[in-house]
């Protein structure tokens, strides 16, 4: 177990700066791009990852470079959400938003979703946004079309938003 555990800190140290500096340019943040390294030796060293001995530089920076893509990914669909969350209220300049926590906020909208949508609606809100599956995953899952899928994320945020805009302090 030793000379693994030794393999291993002589990857890590011989790959990490190569591996952090692709992460940094792909993410334009220190802390993430650590945290990006992280992950795929940590993934690495619990054996969900098998590494070849001819191929391990490129693999790990192919392995880094596919979690920042994801990233990157997850944050679109973050803004995506928040966009069509969006809580501005057009006919004035305050922002619903404001004075609440994003925890408030969240609490509320999760309520909201266990409460007042449709069994199935809130199920694909949650599969879409918090286990953040595409629409074609939801689709072949529920066995329901990819029209319907969007039908039920639309309507979902739509009564989300209207119900938190008429909650206005």
């Amino acid at each position: 177990m030793r000379d693994k555990e030794q393999q291993f800190e002589r990857l890590f140290h011989a790959e990490y700066g190569r591996m952090y500096r692709a992460a940094h340019i792909l993410l334009g943040d220190a802390d993430e791009a650590k945290d990006a390294v992280q992950e795929v030796f940590a993934r690495l060293w619990d054996g969900s990852v098998v590494l070849r001995e001819e191929s391990q530089r490129t693999f790990l920076l192919t392995c880094v470079r596919n979690h920042c893509l994801n990233l990157i990914a997850q944050r679109q669909r973050h803004r995506e959400a928040e966009k069509q969350l969006s809580l501005s209220d057009p006919s004035s300049d305050t922002d619903l938003w404001q004075g609440k926590s994003d925890d408030e906020l969240a609490t509320m909208v999760r309520q909201y979703i266990d409460e007042r949508l449709t069994p199935q609606t809130a199920r694909i809100i949650r599969m879409r946004y918090d286990d953040e599956q595409s629409y074609k995953d939801i689709s072949g899952q529920l066995g329901i079309s990819l029209s319907a899928v969007n039908k039920h994320i639309v309507q979902g945020l739509r009564k989300i938003r209207h119900h938190l805009s008429n909650r206005k302090a």
